[in-house]
C-alpha cells in the first residue's frame, strides 16, 4: 500500500471513530432531555444561582458586619414606614383635587 493511501485509511478511521462519539454524545443528550425535561433544567439551573448569590450575599456580610447591619435598619425602616401606612393621611384624596373642580 502506498504510503498516502495508507495515511487516508488511518485518518478515515479516526474520522469514524470521532463520528461514532459524537453520536453516542447526543443520544446520551436526546435520553437525558427526555428524562429531565427543558423547564425543570432551567428551574435547577435558576435555583442554583440564586444559591450561589444568596451564599456570597451572606459571606459578604459576615465580613462587613457593621455595613450590613445599617443597611439591615435601613430596610427595617422602610418597610415598618410601608406597613404603617406609608406617610398617608386619613384625609380623602378628593380634597388634594379640588382645584380640578369648577364652580
Amino acid at each position: 500500500m502506498k504510503p498516502h493511501k495508507a495515511r487516508m485509511e488511518e485518518d478515515r478511521a479516526l474520522r469514524d471513530a470521532a463520528r461514532a462519539l459524537v453520536m453516542d454524545d447526543i443520544d446520551h443528550l436526546k435520553g437525558d432531555v427526555e428524562e429531565k425535561g427543558i423547564v425543570a433544567r432551567i428551574a435547577s439551573s435558576a435555583l442554583l444561582g440564586a444559591t450561589d448569590i444568596f451564599e456570597e450575599g451572606k459571606e459578604l456580610a459576615e465580613k462587613h458586619k457593621p455595613a450590613s447591619y445599617g443597611i439591615g435598619a435601613v430596610i427595617a425602616a422602610v418597610v415598618g414606614w410601608w406597613a404603617l401606612g406609608g406617610g398617608r393621611s386619613d384625609k380623602s384624596d378628593d380634597e388634594d383635587y379640588a382645584w380640578d373642580e369648577i364652580d
